[in-house]
């Protein structure tokens, strides 16, 4: 039997598991609720919270960058396998990409927040300017390499964000995508570092922030 064409399956149902949360939902008690849709998203129902609008609006820039460095494995990988994990990371992140802007769209919240907003929590949790820039340098396996090591620290953080969101937030659904998130880039980050020690690579050290398992 052919393994590749099962582990190919494999990563793309890993990245699809987050998508479909735009009908979950019930309320619960805050003084804000959502508002009309706009811009054709219906909105997130129920009432909202700032941990909410904070978590949307860190993760609609994370996920850009995420599909942003995706693209890259087109032209430059050497592997099927990788090639297709990260079409259907740029794919998916920049559907949840909508769903989030359109979320806060219908809250009649900023798409991101003012420079520093985040300081307190931690900063956008985001890959260097460096990093990507030197990843975009490499081609074939130094790129296949360094790809899944920089998008598994990239995946750890989206965990860390989504596992704040479900302490912390109030919309019902909000909290669901942020679980979604959290087992799909769980999910994601086990299957690339199977995937590096599929060739002899170990995977990157433990530690926030560090792309080991969460």
């Amino acid at each position: 039997m052919n393994r590749t064409p099962m582990r190919c399956l494999a990563l793309v149902l890993a990245v699809a598991g987050v998508l479909g949360t735009s009908a979950c939902g019930a309320g619960a008690v805050s003084h804000r609720h959502a508002g009309p849709a706009a811009g054709g998203t219906a909105p997130a129902a129920g009432p909202f919270n700032a941990a909410d609008v904070m978590f949307l609006q860190m993760m609609i820039p994370h996920d850009r960058q995420g599909a942003e460095l995706a693209t890259l494995a087109e032209t430059r990988s050497a592997r099927e396998r990788v090639r297709t994990l990260a079409a259907a990371i740029a794919a998916t992140q920049g559907d949840e990409v909508r769903i989030m802007a359109g979320w806060l769209r219908a809250w009649r919240q900023p798409p991101e927040a003012e420079p520093h907003a985040h300081d307190a929590h931690g900063g956008l949790h985001a890959t260097s300017p460096e990093e990507a820039v030197a990843l975009a340098e490499l081609h074939g396996a130094a790129f296949d390499t360094r790809f899944l090591n920089v998008l598994i620290a990239h995946q750890h953080n989206a965990v860390d964000m989504a596992r704040t969101e479900v302490r912390t937030g109030r919309n019902p659904q909000v909290m669901e995508l942020a679980r979604r998130i959290d087992r799909s880039r769980s999910e994601q980050i086990r299957q690339m570092l199977t995937e590096l020690s599929s060739w002899g690579v170990p995977g990157p050290a433990k530690g926030p922030g560090s792309g080991g398992r969460p």
